[in-house]
């Protein structure tokens, strides 16, 4: 999975405006690849935030 690195690695300097994202893509290659599983958990994590995010604003809504 050298070639997927470098590449990653050739993305963020072709592409700047991608970096950020790209940076955080990163975490879920391994040299073995893309850990799907990983990346599927952590989106996963973070749609539970912003949904709790969002339930708080209704609440806080609802009571004012």
């Amino acid at each position: 999975m050298v070639e997927l690195k470098e590449w990653i690695t050739g993305l963020k300097t072709e592409k700047p405006e991608l970096k950020d994202f790209v940076t955080k893509l990163e975490g879920f290659i391994s040299d073995t690849g893309f850990s799907a599983s990983k990346f599927e958990n952590a989106v996963a994590i973070g749609l539970q935030k912003k949904e709790e995010e969002v339930r708080k604003t209704f609440i806080a809504d609802a009571e004012d």
